[in-house]
């Protein structure tokens, strides 16, 4: 059973985007992206402010792809559904 989120900025973003996750992208093939949420990408990034940055983006903007590389290890891809 799917477990409601108490977080209703990750549930618009879960329900709008899909959002792969690269890790080390210069080393890494881009067949070894994972696909997670917007609770699970916390654990990736560990840091709440930019996790928030990255979602007022996304949202104010309304484009239908963002890619975002952050500190040169993780690169971030969020497409609309």
């Amino acid at each position: 059973m799917v477990k409601k989120s108490d977080n209703p900025t990750n549930a618009l973003i879960n329900r709008n985007f899909i959002i792969r996750v690269l890790e080390n992208p210069k080393e890494n093939n881009v067949k070894n992206t994972k696909l997670t949420s917007a609770n699970k990408l916390s654990n990736y990034i560990n840091d709440e402010e930019i996790k928030i940055k990255l979602f007022n983006k996304i949202l104010d903007e309304g484009k239908d792809k963002y890619t975002f590389l952050i500190r040169s290890r993780l690169k971030i891809d969020f497409q609309s559904k």
